[in-house]
């Protein structure tokens, strides 16, 4: 048995949020009823999803750690233990930005990694002049550079931002030098290895899918 890809995602979400909350000096116990309002996630799918932390997923001197009160949840355990069954707890995994046109450059200084276990470590691009002209904090490389740079820095998940036309060729090269987690931004299909994983990321999906549920809770009301 094991956790679902879409609970999986929430979870991580959810850790996230429970950790701000904390960093906001708020650490008393949150009811589902306030997982609901800070996710906007129905309160029987949190449950579902907490649930699926059962003790079979735990460390065994763990297994009899609750992170849930009469009252609520306790948000620092519940985000230390979802940290832990979804091995987020790592200190850092290392990421690269292949891809430097104005999407891949636009994460040479995205500040959302602060405070994740996610570190930047390296950016690449086939133009060189591309590279000697942008101003990042880690270190940018031409793309042939990939086979040495990569496993140096122990890189386990890349960000793509490629033209469509050379995605694939991309994922190959960097599954080839130890990437095993691809964040696709493009719009293309990628072919993966089995013991690796793509999430592709779309505006229009997202918007699409904002709409289908609009539509459905439309419905919904005109029902009632």
């Amino acid at each position: 048995m094991g956790i679902s890809k879409p609970a999986a995602e929430r979870l991580a979400r959810l850790a996230r949020l429970l950790e701000q909350r904390v960093e906001a000096g708020q650490t008393a116990p949150v009811p589902s009823s306030g997982l609901e309002q800070l996710t906007g996630w129905p309160s029987h799918t949190i449950r579902k999803d907490i649930s699926q932390l059962g003790a079979e997923f735990l460390r065994e001197e763990e297994a009899s750690e609750s992170f849930s009160t009469s009252s609520g949840y306790d948000p620092a355990a519940l985000a230390a233990c979802i940290r832990r069954v979804l091995s987020l707890e790592k200190e850092a995994w290392n990421c690269c930005v292949v891809g430097l046109g104005r999407l891949g450059s636009s994460f040479l200084d995205y500040g959302e990694f602060a405070g994740t276990p996610f570190r930047l470590r390296a950016g690449f691009d086939s133009n060189v002049n591309r590279i000697e002209i942008l101003q990042s904090t880690f270190p940018l490389y031409p793309t042939f550079r990939m086979k040495e740079v990569i496993p140096r820095f122990d890189i386990r998940f890349a960000l793509l931002c490629v033209p469509e036309s050379c995605a694939q060729s991309s994922a190959d090269k960097l599954f080839a030098c130890g990437v095993r987690g691809i964040v696709n931004f493009t719009s293309a299909v990628l072919t993966v290895p089995p013991e690796a994983a793509v999430e592709n990321v779309s505006v229009l999906d997202v918007l699409g899918a904002l709409t289908a549920r609009l539509s459905f809770n439309k419905t919904k009301s005109t029902e009632k």
